[in-house]
């Protein structure tokens, strides 16, 4: 595995591989513990037992539903940040072809989010969660478009609207889950294990980030421009 990994990036010293083993391995351990592990606050309560007296439910019956609820959003959340990360590993090479001023548009990008982030969540609540999400998609669809044009004013824009979909991303989409499942009954501490699971297949999707990347490069496949178009087409609107 070591000597296959060192062909596909020959420039990575053998530490670096071994390490990518091990933490892949640790990984995968951490994603069937979470998977066959049912955690004591999953287990029925004295407050599930009155949910489940009210709503006329067994306890298999409210945990498929929120085992459905959870895969729901997690299959949609963890696309969106895939799409990010995609479009974010060639970010800075695209600028660099295209000869402007690099440290001005990602400064803005930050200042932008720092500017907006006082006052963004509670917008979110007032407009809408699911719509914000909705509206966070938008954004990224029409970033990634204005990244398409060498135009050091257009790609200003870019980074003043992706300052505020970054703030959207971090808010938007875990807000909108909290209060469905609040929304749904489901008891209050079963939303640790939807916690959880986003941060072991956020981690999940940062390995299959850095492997498509790092495959493309060792292929010369595709340009940064190109994998800016892949993030576009999956930042489309999904359903919840």
């Amino acid at each position: 595995m070591i000597d296959l990994i060192s062909n596909i990036l020959p420039e990575w010293p053998t530490w670096a591989v071994k390490l990518l083993l091990l933490m892949t391995a640790a990984l995968a351990t951490t994603l069937l513990a979470n998977y066959f592990y049912t955690p004591d606050d999953e287990k029925e309560t004295e407050e599930e037992k009155k949910l489940l007296k009210s709503t006329q439910k067994t306890h298999q019956a409210l945990h498929a539903e929120f085992d459905t609820f959870r895969r729901s959003y997690l299959s949609v959340y963890l696309v969106i940040m895939l799409a990010d990360w995609m479009q974010g590993t060639h970010m800075y090479t695209l600028y660099l072809s295209y000869n402007v001023n690099i440290s001005a548009l990602f400064l803005t990008g930050f200042l932008t989010g720092a500017i907006f982030a006082p006052f963004l969540g509670s917008l979110v609540d007032k407009f809408g969660r699911k719509r914000s999400c909705i509206v966070y998609c938008i954004l990224e669809i029409l970033i990634n478009w204005i990244e398409h044009y060498n135009d050091f004013r257009t790609l200003l824009l870019g980074r003043i609207l992706g300052g505020v979909s970054t703030n959207l991303l971090f808010s938007a989409f875990e807000s909108w889950m909290a209060t469905e499942h609040r929304k749904r009954g489901f008891p209050e501490e079963w939303m640790a294990r939807t916690y959880s699971e986003v941060c072991s297949f956020v981690s999940l999707c940062v390995y299959g980030v850095f492997t498509l990347v790092a495959w493309r490069e060792f292929l010369n496949a595709h340009s940064s421009l190109q994998q800016i178009h892949s993030a576009r087409l999956a930042t489309v609107p999904l359903p919840y």
